[in-house]
């Protein structure tokens, strides 16, 4: 990533801070990322088309085209702008684990960076259950995006739980070691490409807010605001989609007539 595109990436996602290379730096950046750069899967979705990885090709699509991804184009792009900054930044594989049922695979990308002599899990592409700021490879609780995480070092991994209501909730683990990018590479095309993949299934567009979020699920939309729905509402027809993306998520993106909803 040049310089010029690393400013044009800051200034996408409104980053106007420190560029110390601190642990502070790394959460307000992904803060700054994950409430201006929607995840979704509408290329997937609406054209069956696997995600280039391509740093070039996520460039122009995240920042001049301002569109959004899943989490191996997200944590990508995000990536090369921790790279440009000066930070140690590498990608792990994770297996997540937010869901009660049989265990997943690895099927998720992941970013450690090194920063003041520690080392620092960083992740803008999973929501839900996942850490909403950066969290410190370490033993014990630490607090992110507000909320109580718990870190337990094993022999080859690191595991990462999260406290609430009812008790502390699984939520991923990764192995502790450098991924090369070509090896995401198969991981895209199986998650994109396999018959009951949800990204293909699914058209899910999600973006987080400092006190809520906006989801649209298939062609339910909802913005949710300190625990309650402030805004719901079914798209019926394509041309409403699309005005949908404009308005609550600013994707300019043409929604073909005859587009299933």
């Amino acid at each position: 990533m040049t310089n010029e595109q690393m400013e044009a990436y800051l200034k996408r996602i409104g980053y106007t801070g420190s560029r110390e290379l601190t642990g502070e730096t790394l959460d307000k950046l992904i803060w700054a990322h994950i409430s201006t750069v929607p995840f979704e899967s509408l290329d997937l979705c609406e054209y069956g088309i696997v995600p280039s990885l391509d740093p070039e090709d996520l460039y122009n699509k995240f920042v001049v085209r301002r569109r959004g991804g899943y989490c191996f184009e997200q944590n990508t792009i995000f990536g090369e702008l921790l790279k440009a900054l000066g930070f140690e930044v590498y990608g792990v594989c994770v297996r997540l684990l937010g869901r009660p049922g049989p265990l997943r695979a690895f099927s998720h990308k992941g970013l450690v960076a090194h920063a003041e002599g520690k080392r620092w899990y960083c992740d803008v592409g999973y929501g839900g259950p996942g850490p909403k700021g950066v969290v410190e490879i370490r033993e014990g609780e630490q607090v992110v995006g507000g909320l109580t995480y718990r870190g337990t070092q094993r022999p080859n991994d690191f595991f990462i739980e999260r406290l609430d209501d009812d008790g502390w909730h699984n939520v991923l683990y990764f192995a502790e070691r450098p991924i090369e990018p070509c090896d995401f590479e198969p991981l895209n095309y199986y998650c994109a490409m396999r018959p009951d993949s949800g990204f293909r299934l699914n058209r899910t567009v999600n973006l987080t807010l400092p006190n809520g979020s906006k989801a649209l699920t298939r062609s339910h939309f909802t913005h949710r605001e300190n625990g309650q729905i402030i805004r719901e509402l079914d798209v019926t027809t394509p041309a409403q989609l699309q005005q949908l993306l404009k308005e609550e998520f600013d994707i300019d993106m043409y929604i073909p007539q005859g587009t299933k909803l």
